[in-house]
């Protein structure tokens, strides 16, 4: 999780509700060696997945609102771009090409503003919506006429709509299960509970210290229909669906004992970071998908792996990042570390997210001249001329079908 997403997670701690548990529904999925394939070297087919690519910088104008000093979150649909900056607790609208239009939703009292945490936006096109989700979910269109309002019983560390009146939920982290943590689960738009997981137990740990930390990945899929998710303290990924919990797929990571916990601890507080984590540890640090196949960004030897997985195959590679600085250097560039990726498509690292048929890539100027220097990557020379400071630039990867 960011240095800033953590010390807001921190002062919402509270106490959660708990419902019945669903049944995790056991179908055909990959088993994936990681172990096994993490020190080779290789590079990944993500080429063979993208048609080509459009380069979008956020323009700036007279106006300093068109301004923004990085990116927590976005959403984006085929006219618009929503960005929630890192410090400014605001909702700024840019179209398609990166023309400024205007701050969308202010932090306040007023009406139809939003106030305090907010965790996640999600744009959903289809039906005119933009979701804000924190305290509350917040309900707009696409325009930013304000809808609703819903008050949750308490804040989530991550929510997403997957379907009709369902959300799927992360809770907030250091809080153990036996004191409340519904773990991940499916609320309606009104905030009620309808189902729940949280049986992410081990017997190395008493069950009273037991809940999720930082260390968690999620992604939600390309269809919007399910989300992705999973503990540091386990190797399984779950795919969280409107009605149901599944296994997605399984990474045989092979960690020790000493990580399981350092994941599952609610009580410890003393190495938020995974700083004290040994070199042999695998760590997903975060996860997108497409159609053929898991991407998964691993933290591991004072680096980072992207390791893909061919959901039909089972094939498994691994890929070493470009990496020129730690990630304490790397975060003064962005917080999003669009940078960190696979070098398999014109040679030019690539991480995002998969919104629908587009894999969508946010880097800094700050960044792309902080990686110049490498020698060992392209630079596009729609990303040449950035310089070193100004608003970010969207990557917008057509998949293909």
């Amino acid at each position: 999780m960011k240095k800033k997403s953590f010390c807001w997670a921190i002062a919402l701690l509270a106490g959660l509700v708990a419902c019945s548990e669903p049944a995790v529904k056991q179908i055909a999925y990959p088993v994936a060696d990681v172990r096994s394939v993490i020190d080779r070297e290789a590079t990944l087919g993500l080429a063979d997945e993208i048609a080509g690519v459009e380069y979008v910088p956020l323009k700036e104008t007279d106006d300093d609102a068109s301004l923004i000093d990085g990116v927590l979150d976005y959403a984006v649909t085929s006219r618009y771009i929503y960005v929630m900056p890192v410090q400014e607790p605001r909702i700024v609208l840019y179209d398609r090409q990166g023309n400024f239009v205007k701050t969308l939703v202010r932090e306040g009292q007023g009406p139809g503003e939003f106030a305090g945490l907010v965790s996640a936006i999600q744009a959903d096109e289809a039906n005119d919506r933009l979701y804000l989700f924190g305290s509350h979910i917040w309900i707009y269109t696409l325009e930013g006429e304000f809808i609703s309002q819903t008050k949750l019983d308490a804040p989530m560390a991550y929510m997403q709509k997957i379907g009709t009146d369902r959300y799927a939920a992360i809770a907030m982290p250091f809080i153990p299960f036996q004191s409340g943590s519904f773990g991940i689960g499916i609320f309606s738009e009104k905030g009620e509970m309808l189902y729940h997981k949280n049986d992410f137990y081990s017997n190395l740990l008493p069950k009273e210290k037991t809940g999720f930390t930082v260390h968690l990945a999620k992604a939600l899929a390309p269809d919007a229909a399910s989300l992705l998710f999973k503990a540091g303290s386990n190797d399984t990924v779950f795919r969280v669906q409107a009605d149901s919990v599944s296994v997605a797929c399984v990474l045989d990571l092979q960690n020790s004992d000493e990580e399981v916990v350092r994941c599952l601890d609610a009580t410890d507080f003393s190495d938020i970071q995974g700083m004290k984590r040994s070199n042999r540890e695998i760590f997903v640090w975060d996860i997108f998908e497409t159609p053929s196949r898991f991407y998964f960004r691993c933290r591991y030897n004072q680096g980072f792996h992207v390791v893909s997985i061919d959901k039909k195959t089972n094939e498994v590679v691994a890929e070493k990042c470009e990496q020129p600085g730690t990630l304490e250097e790397l975060a003064k560039t962005t917080l999003q570390h669009g940078m960190l990726g696979t070098r398999s498509y014109q040679n030019f690292p690539i991480w995002g997210r998969t919104c629908g048929n587009e894999l969508v890539q946010i880097v800094t100027p700050a960044e792309v001249d902080y990686y110049k220097e490498l020698g060992t990557i392209t630079i596009p020379q729609e990303l040449q001329d950035l310089g070193t400071d100004g608003n970010p630039v969207f990557l917008f990867y057509k998949l293909k079908e």
